[in-house]
């Protein structure tokens, strides 16, 4: 099994293909939480790690990162609880106490049910560790893990074969609207997208289960 707290020390390599990827993860987040302003109320980072992407740009948005009703101004959900105890930490440094952080299965729609429909829901560093058809099951639940009008962020690195056209396509097929996407020359991918506003609300029940992590 991957030894994910190891994993993600490339981060602290500036030169790293991860470091690249963190610079613009957090410009997209930026993005779009500037894009939703104070509509900003539910934020949901799925295998969220150590929540270096997310925790340092909410931190300067007060109206994202402490919404009116006292709801968490983001849930984030990681599986290893080192890096789940690194993320409430980053949390407590950003002085971010509107910030859960979940130790639990992120491919379990259950494990974060109260955080649903999310604003702004964070796919990164998983597409890259599913199956194939994983992958389809995630992006084709995404209309029912969003609000209208809200936002998407994704990651899959060039593997061979090179995943990213087809995530692509995917969520455009599922109704959303890309908004950007990073890639070539990098070997990273970093993709946004948003659920129109006309998009029906999505009752449908979730799957158990999304994805499992192959590594």
């Amino acid at each position: 099994m991957e030894d994910w707290v190891r994993w993600h020390e490339a981060y602290d390599d500036p030169d790293s293909s991860l470091a690249r990827r963190l610079v613009v993860v957090r410009r997209r987040i930026a993005e779009a939480l500037d894009a939703l302003g104070s509509r900003a109320q539910r934020i949901l980072s799925l295998c969220a790690g150590d929540g270096r992407d997310l925790l340092p740009v909410l931190a300067l948005r007060p109206l994202a990162a402490r919404p009116p009703d006292g709801r968490p101004g983001a849930v984030l959900v990681e599986n290893d609880p080192t890096l789940a105890a690194q993320a409430q930490r980053r949390a407590r440094t950003h002085g971010l106490a509107n910030v859960r952080v979940l130790v639990g299965d992120a491919s379990n729609p259950g494990a974060f049910a109260d955080a649903l429909p999310a604003d702004l829901l964070l796919l990164c560093g998983i597409f890259g560790n599913i199956s194939r058809p994983d992958i389809e099951a995630t992006v084709g639940a995404v209309p029912a893990l969003l609000a209208p009008g809200r936002h998407v962020i994704w990651t899959c690195g060039a593997a061979d074969p090179d995943l990213r056209p087809a995530i692509r396509r995917l969520f455009t097929d599922a109704g959303l609207d890309e908004t950007s996407f990073d890639g070539h020359p990098e070997h990273f991918g970093v993709g946004a997208a948003h659920l129109p506003d006309t998009s029906p609300t999505v009752s449908s029940p979730l799957p158990d289960r999304l994805f499992t992590f192959l590594r």
